[in-house]
């Protein structure tokens, strides 16, 4: 920071101011909308580590790797609450210093107001994509000072806790340099780096790739294109307002292109709407509020694009009495008790979505979890409405046995799903009952390993371990477990029984791949090739008996058909 007695005055009020508010809403306020899953990751890192896969979450799901890879390991050491509150003051100083250095004491109002409404993003508890913003600020800060190593050590710490915030990082600075086109030699450094860092994110999606994808309503679409239009009008022909016009219409660009293309992204692409306020008070100073009732009215709108999610979201996280651990102890000692790791348990969501911590962290696997870009496709039927029959075939994919409904407030996502199980058309019987939950058994369920002369011995986080009939060869449909010791070929006990090496491995895990991408799965109407599967969790396979193992977190794959208890298609000439 420069030795200037107002901006690091100003830099201090803004931090400090933000450490106070963060702080007392962490502590005084209800919790946030996404803090279960967050509470529940850490856990994860707790007691495993960096583990790549989970397998309690939407029937197996990659962990960390493409979420954040930075924000959890510091929520274990500092604890989330600390972290967060560390993450929104730094922040806040970041975008003070940044903001004064490029337009200067015109942006007062404008970093003060970030430091109020910066702070209420605890209401989402987006914690990730806070920590991601705050290093990406930092970036900027750096890039300001044209120290390039700097900003290439904390572009990477961005990407590294959100890919979300690196992807509104680069947003900002594609923005900034249309605007300082001219002087483009300057920009090469800084935009080779983010290519770079973007090549990364691209090569590690390819390596552990997800099928889901966020939603992006069309009702969110125009608020953005409304903002960003607006911006960009506020910003025309206002001298010094060059880079925010370009960051404007960068970021209209950006939203349309995530609207058409569905990506994990979706609607996440409109979290620059906590910072709508700062933005808007900023454009409109620098053309001195001028005319004065169009200054008001776009500044209205843009309080109310950017306090209505945190409204929203301060009114869903009251008066959860599903956020308590005792509240979920009854269906955990019912399911502890009846279920069997062949099976799993669909939770009927609520607005915190706490079951996706407690049942989770009991060792319970789950058809659905915490983050909602994983319902998309695999649980998409719940988000519309849907016949009985529908509901039973799905929750049968899914491996589900049992099925939870509480009197907790029900999420959107499954107002449906409740009615339904509510009004005894389900088909599902009642199995465990209290004053606060409800369990359903659904009659004839699929287990996970379906069709299979053997079955699920043991499942945890990172592991599976199979149990099959000694004395009987493996269908050709599970040549898969070909390639499930991470070497290419089966362990040496189970190939010298069932000679799968020669059939399906060729010798080497090349060949087995090479084989076995000609095999497909189908789920959800589309085929896809077996040979795009990575590495996931230890699997164990022995003939007739329990294996002992060890776990081993880097270790081979289970096909999503496999996971979700759907048949495997044979590869063809096996």
């Amino acid at each position: 920071m420069t030795s200037a007695t107002p901006l690091r005055r100003e830099a201090i009020l803004s931090a400090a101011s933000a450490a106070a508010l963060t702080a007392v809403l962490l502590w005084l306020g209800p919790p946030g909308a996404d803090l279960a899953e967050h509470a529940y990751q850490r856990t994860v890192f707790l007691n495993h580590g960096f583990a790549l896969w989970n397998n309690f979450w939407y029937a197996g799901r990659y962990s960390f790797v493409t979420y954040s890879a930075l924000y959890y390991p510091l929520a274990a050491l500092l604890g989330i609450r600390l972290l967060a509150v560390a993450t929104v003051s730094t922040a806040a100083l970041a975008f003070a210093v940044v903001v004064w250095r490029q337009w200067g004491p015109t942006t007062r109002w404008s970093s003060r107001t970030f430091a109020v409404v910066w702070a209420g993003i605890v209401f989402s508890a987006a914690f990730p994509f806070a920590l991601g913003a705050a290093l990406g600020l930092l970036a900027i800060w750096a890039l300001q000072g044209r120290k390039l190593w700097r900003f290439g050590l904390l572009a990477a710490l961005t990407l590294a806790a959100s890919p979300l915030a690196f992807l509104l990082l680069a947003l900002v600075l594609a923005g900034f340099g249309v605007a300082r086109w001219q002087d483009r030699r300057t920009l090469v450094a800084p935009a080779a780096t983010i290519a770079a860092f973007g090549v990364v994110e691209v090569a590690l999606w390819r390596a552990f790739p997800g099928t889901g994808h966020y939603p992006f309503s069309w009702q969110e679409l125009l608020a953005a294109v409304t903002f960003c239009v607006l911006g960009a009008a506020c910003a025309w022909r206002v001298e010094r307002a060059g880079p925010l016009l370009g960051m404007f219409v960068v970021y209209l660009a950006a939203c349309l292109g995530a609207f058409a293309i569905p990506s994990a992204v979706g609607e996440n692409v409109a979290r620059l709407r906590y910072l709508a306020i700062p933005l808007a008070v900023l454009t409109l100073s620098l053309r001195r509020w001028r005319p004065l009732p169009v200054a008001l009215t776009v500044f209205a709108l843009a309080v109310s694009w950017n306090l209505t999610p945190i409204a929203f979201q301060l009114a869903k996280g009251r008066g959860d009495p599903a956020s308590a651990r005792a509240y979920w102890a009854p269906a955990i000692s019912f399911l502890r008790t009846h279920l069997t790791p062949s099976y799993r348990v669909e939770v009927v969501d609520t607005t915190g979505h706490w079951a996706a911590v407690y049942l989770a962290e009991a060792e319970i696997p789950l058809a659905r979890g915490g983050f909602r870009q994983d319902d998309f496709p695999q649980n998409k039927l719940l988000y519309d409405e849907f016949a009985p029959s529908a509901y039973r075939a799905w929750l049968r994919d899914l491996g589900v046995r049992y099925v939870v409904l509480t009197n907790a407030p029900t999420d959107y996502s499954a107002r449906a799903e409740a009615a339904l199980v509510r009004s005894g058309r389900s088909g599902l019987r009642p199995a465990f009952r209290t004053s606060q939950l409800t369990v359903f058994e659904l009659p004839h369920p699929r287990p996970i390993l379906t069709p299979a002369p053997g079955r699920v011995q043991r499942l945890t986080a990172t592991r599976i371990e199979l149990m099959l009939p000694s004395g009987r060869p493996v269908p050709a449909r599970y040549a898969v477990l070909a390639i499930l010791d991470g070497r290419g070929r089966l362990p040496d006990s189970a190939a010298r029984r069932h000679d799968h090496r020669r059939r399906f491995a060729g010798g080497s895990p090349g060949a087995a791949l090479s084989r076995l991408g000609r095999a497909r799965s189908r789920h959800g109407g589309r085929r896809r090739p077996l040979a795009r599967l990575r590495p996931r969790l230890s699997v164990t396979f022995r003939a007739g008996e329990r294996s002992a193992g060890r776990d081993r977190p880097d270790g081979a794959c289970v096909p999503p058909a496999l996971r979700r208890g759907l048949p495997l298609r044979s590869p063809p000439n096996a």
